[in-house]
């Protein structure tokens, strides 16, 4: 399908991806980029939202109180702030990750705004997708499942050895998903209503919390092939010592073995939207008619 752009720094690029269906419906979601690289970001999970089995409006916001460093113009002059939507509705919401997880949850900058996010989502939103430290910060915040900070980075490309059979893994053979953080969900600390994905080494992959329609990755399933690699060499200019990540070069060149898992999962998240809100749009004709 189809995904138009509302504003952002790719819109000056082009306005709409893909092929826009009239017969199909069409959703809206809120992605909310803390990524510093927001253009890089932006393109990468656009590409993943193409393959939602609907037609697809995207807006993007960032946290009003956010210190912005890497291209504050541009971003303040295409980007809303979490300011400007509170009184707005949206299908879906996607919250991405951020490069503060070695930073204390207190001292990130936009924290009262993000734990302000997460309560707005719980009556505003349809469905919800938290990546990395995303999920880290909603984990700590709304202690609904454990997050534990580690010393060494967890970077490469990972296969959970647990996959629950749901709606979310549907299609999902083999699910290989890139991590670059400093935390972890411990797989035995998580209830098992949550569990999706996990590994008894590496801790949760993905959770689904039904309660607040809520999906939380541990990983990046929207990076692109080289983006572990560029994150690689701009470790390695910090700390000569840095490890390669796992599973992710052959023969000294980076594999992008993940992308089939992207995409499946994306579909797969769209149809609950889909489904979702569709059921919600059902019980408020009900409620209207009694």
């Amino acid at each position: 399908m189809s995904v138009i752009l509302e504003n952002g720094l790719l819109k000056q690029q082009q306005t709409m991806i893909g092929s826009y269906k009239l017969l199909q419906p069409t959703i809206t979601i809120l992605l909310v980029n803390l990524m510093p690289n927001r253009l890089q970001t932006e393109k990468q999970f656009v590409r993943l939202l193409n393959f939602l089995p609907v037609n697809v409006r995207v807006t993007f916001a960032v946290p009003a109180t956010h210190n912005l460093r890497h291209s504050a113009i541009e971003v303040a002059d295409n980007y809303l702030t979490l300011e400007d939507i509170w009184h707005q509705r949206y299908d879906g919401l996607i919250v991405t990750g951020a490069p503060v997880d070695q930073i204390k949850f207190e001292q990130v900058d936009y924290w009262e705004e993000f734990q302000h996010l997460l309560q707005w989502r719980k009556t505003s939103v349809t469905e919800s997708l938290f990546a990395c430290w995303a999920t880290y910060a909603a984990g700590y915040a709304e202690r609904n499942f454990p997050v534990k900070a580690i010393k060494n980075k967890v970077s490469g490309v990972y296969q959970p050895s647990h996959v629950t059979r749901s709606k979310l893994s549907f299609g999902l053979e083999v699910l290989k998903m890139p991590q670059s953080r400093y935390f972890t969900v411990p797989a035995l600390g998580v209830p098992r209503r949550l569990k999706v994905a996990d590994d008894d080494e590496l801790g949760a992959f993905i959770l689904r919390d039904e309660g607040v329609n809520s999906t939380y990755i541990t990983g990046h399933l929207e990076y692109d092939k080289t983006t572990l690699a560029d994150e690689y060499e701009r470790d390695l200019v910090i700390d000569n010592t840095t490890l390669a990540p796992e599973n992710y070069f052959v023969d000294g060149y980076p594999v992008n073995s993940w992308q089939q898992t992207a995409n499946q999962f994306f579909k797969n998240w769209g149809q609950l939207i889909v489904a979702n809100t569709h059921k919600i749009t059902a019980i408020n004709l009900i409620s209207a008619l009694n």
